[in-house]
């Protein structure tokens, strides 16, 4: 693939109709932004049509921004089009609106599960498939619970740590299930129980830890407060904001495939809505960063050649207007 791409932009823009769409076709060897790149490079071909009818017709078509870029390109018009704008918008507002919906529906007078699974469905996201998982909980709906947990590790794609945390989440699962099969309460724990759980609240900064503490501070006495003491009329105040789920909330997304990675690995990305300049920045698990992209429209494709690059486990990291997101890309030789 890496091959063939230099000569074919070496021989740009000379390449003719015909071997472009073959490039367009040649899927099982070129990633999306492979071909975009090419047919980018030969801007003459595109001045009509018929190949941007073909890229947008085929078996597996190029994304609709992509096409829409090329157009872009063909008439010598700027990347930032009114229909990236739209789809990073229109991400923004799914969000909004989902989080809007979901919010009166917790404020009515009666709770309608179905409505509220269904927009906790629209929302996406590990932390509202938990949320879903709860609501078959206070159902006493265990085996639907355990059917969504378990799909989790696969959907999200966890590694490691996360498969870690996802463990002690499904401990404190299966208590609750023991707890409702013999009929006891939270406050009644065996003391091996505790222990489980005084575990989770020491070892997990996820979900499984909050609620962890939280059950031993409101049934046992435990005291998990940390907070800074204050002298005389000092005041502290410490807001603690998950950065990916509020980049995420402003429309920002990034998604590594194929992943795992061996030879290369692209990078699809939504930056938030007016936002067009951005930057990835890739590091190792030791925290060194191993290669800086600079992105720029407000939705596109990077491709990271990984030949050179070590095993292991490494972090993608997108930074744009004070926002970021981080996902977990493996590579294997």
């Amino acid at each position: 693939m890496w091959s063939l791409r230099a000569e074919l932009l070496g021989d740009s823009p000379h390449l003719s109709k015909e071997v472009l769409k073959l490039v367009a076709d040649k899927t099982d060897v070129f990633t999306e932004s492979v071909i975009f790149d090419i047919l980018a490079a030969n801007p003459d071909e595109l001045r009509g049509e018929e190949l941007l009818k073909y890229v947008a017709e085929k078996e597996i078509p190029l994304p609709d921004y992509m096409i829409d870029i090329l157009r872009q390109v063909a008439t010598g018009s700027t990347y930032k089009t009114v229909l990236q704008q739209e789809m990073a918008r229109y991400s923004h507002d799914r969000v909004r609106s989902a989080n809007d919906m979901i919010r009166s529906i917790l404020n009515e007078d009666e709770l309608d599960v179905i409505q509220l699974r269904n927009w906790l469905s629209n929302l996406g996201g590990i932390e509202s498939d938990k949320q879903i998982i709860a609501t078959y909980l206070q159902e006493g709906n265990f085996s639907a619970a355990f059917a969504l947990a378990n799909t989790l590790p696969q959907m999200y794609n966890l590694q490691q740590d996360e498969l870690t945390e996802h463990d002690k989440y499904m401990g404190l699962l299966q208590l609750e299930q023991t707890l409702f099969n013999e009929g006891r309460k939270i406050d009644q724990l065996t003391q091996s129980e505790q222990d489980m759980v005084n575990e989770f609240a020491l070892s997990s900064e996820g979900s499984a830890g909050a609620q962890a503490r939280g059950i031993l501070e409101s049934f046992y006495g435990a005291d998990f407060n940390d907070c800074k003491s204050l002298d005389g009329e000092e005041s502290f105040k410490n807001t603690v904001v998950n950065p990916n789920l509020l980049g995420e909330a402003y429309g920002l997304s990034i998604l590594a495939k194929p992943n795992p990675a061996k030879d290369w690995a692209t990078f699809d990305y939504t930056l938030p809505r007016q936002e067009s300049v951005a930057v990835l920045e890739i590091t190792d698990a030791n925290g060194r960063i191993v290669e800086t992209m600079n992105l720029s429209g407000n939705q596109g494709q990077k491709l990271w050649d990984t030949r050179n690059i070590p095993s292991g486990s490494y972090i993608i990291t997108i930074k744009v207007a004070g926002f970021l997101k981080s996902i977990k890309l493996i590579v294997s030789k």
